[in-house]
């Protein structure tokens, strides 16, 4: 009964127009729902309201929230709502080779001393006849161990997806963050064996956030262990926790000292940010971002990835990978192609 009553809310909300989102946190037996009766941009600039908010790559400036002063509960779904089969795709020669001669001069800035790893990312356009409350529920469905939303704004556009990496849970105990990098085909039966190349990745990744952290913590105060293999829908990650104590400073203190991730930026950070911005061609916008619910007991918050913005002309995805000195550029190609299949299936 309630799987009627959660499409039929998505499907009136979608027909208003008007500002909602609807989400899930990984392993959770809730969907919440967050919605406006206005059109009204909300915003704020030291995440010290209450609500979903969601920023962009670039800046952490007025960022979008939609407050949660009209909020919907629902249980999870129990039966698939969406056939999903693992479907194959075809990009151009062209934009191929476009992002293999990205990497190749990436490469040349770290063999330069320049960059010691930077996170190029692409664009991958595709139609879909299917409505993005209904791609919503595919995604809560089969990707139960990551965050998906649906967000809905007329001043920033639609956006979905499924992503699995903690950018940063504080809470009145404890802080947490990770280290993620890293990417292989999860294979149930077998377990993963990390190459030269992705295990550097990841010591630069979490020498990195320890850097970061350690501006706002004491070094006794930041505990972390040996990477641990984290699963993704039909990926599989290199994962180092982060455990700190309670936040005493300002959220975005931790916020500002964390971002962009060289999860998703690179190493240096200034210098990677600048070289992607610079190259890359195209605004990530909410790609890379963070997101996800704020009160003033808790901050839950993910980074953007595996995601995509939907229109009625097109469903944009957005994938990337992590360059060293000893990446092919054959292998990133392959490795953005796989992020892709997240959300292709259910398209």
């Amino acid at each position: 009964m309630y799987l009627t009553g959660l499409e039929k809310r998505l499907d009136a909300l979608w027909e208003s127009q008007l500002p909602f989102i609807v989400f899930r946190l990984p392993e959770s037996q809730k969907i919440t729902l967050f919605t406006q009766e206005n059109d009204i941009l909300h915003t704020t600039s030291d995440l010290s309201e209450s609500g979903f908010v969601m920023t962009k790559f670039k800046g952490l400036e007025k960022n979008p929230i939609i407050p949660n002063s009209k909020t919907e509960y629902f249980p999870r779904p129990e039966k698939q709502l969406i056939d999903t089969i693992q479907t194959a795709f075809s990009e151009n020669e062209k934009t191929k080779q476009q992002f293999k001669e990205l990497v190749n001069k990436a490469k040349k800035e770290i063999a330069h001393g320049k960059l010691k790893k930077v996170v190029l990312s692409r664009p991958i356009d595709l139609k879909s006849k299917r409505k993005p409350q209904t791609l919503f529920l595919a995604l809560e469905n089969r990707y139960p161990n990551a965050l998906t939303y649906l967000w809905h704004h007329p001043h920033t556009g639609t956006w979905l997806g499924a992503t699995p990496e903690q950018f940063v849970e504080a809470s009145s105990t404890e802080t947490q963050t990770m280290a993620l990098a890293g990417t292989q085909v999860f294979n149930p039966d077998e377990i993963p064996l990390w190459s030269d190349k992705e295990k550097d990745e990841q010591a630069l990744v979490t020498e990195q956030v320890l850097l970061d952290l350690k501006t706002l913590f004491k070094d006794d105060q930041i505990q972390y262990g040996k990477p641990l293999n984290k699963r993704a829908g039909n990926l599989v990650h290199l994962c180092t926790r982060f455990t700190l104590p309670k936040l005493e400073s300002r959220l975005m203190n931790l916020i500002s000292a964390l971002h962009p991730t060289p999860a998703v930026g690179g190493v240096p950070k200034k210098e990677a940010k600048e070289f992607i911005v610079k190259n890359e061609g195209y605004d990530r916008s909410f790609y890379t971002g963070f997101l996800g619910p704020l009160t003033s007991e808790k901050a839950n918050l993910f980074v953007n990835l595996r995601c995509a913005e939907w229109n009625s002309e097109r469903v944009r995805l957005f994938v990337g990978a992590g360059i060293t000195l000893s990446s092919d550029p054959e292998l990133e190609w392959l490795e953005t192609q796989r992020k892709a299949e997240t959300l292709t299936p259910i398209l």
